[in-house]
């Protein structure tokens, strides 16, 4: 998760970076078409971020589900029941 942050704050460094003019023109007031490129900048941004969010989900999900199986397959021993779900 940690590292889906990284790559995510290092790809926003690198896209201010490369379009710093196009951003000094926004802020200076001339806002033509930076306005068109920032948007499509952030459109970009957020979708790599929620792309990476999910990546992060899909695996915290598969190792919490594989952690819980591993631990319901150790849980009856002998004499015992399995605590209900």
């Amino acid at each position: 998760m940690l590292g889906g942050f990284l790559v995510g704050a290092i790809a926003g460094g690198l896209v201010v970076w490369k379009y710093r003019d196009y951003l000094s023109e926004y802020l200076k007031g001339n806002v033509g078409p930076a306005r068109k490129t920032v948007d499509g900048l952030l459109r970009t941004v957020q979708q790599k971020s929620e792309t990476l969010l999910d990546q992060a989900k899909e695996q915290l999900s598969s190792r919490l589900e594989s952690t819980r199986e591993k631990v319901r397959a150790g849980a009856p021993e002998a004499g015992r029941e399995r605590p209900a779900e």
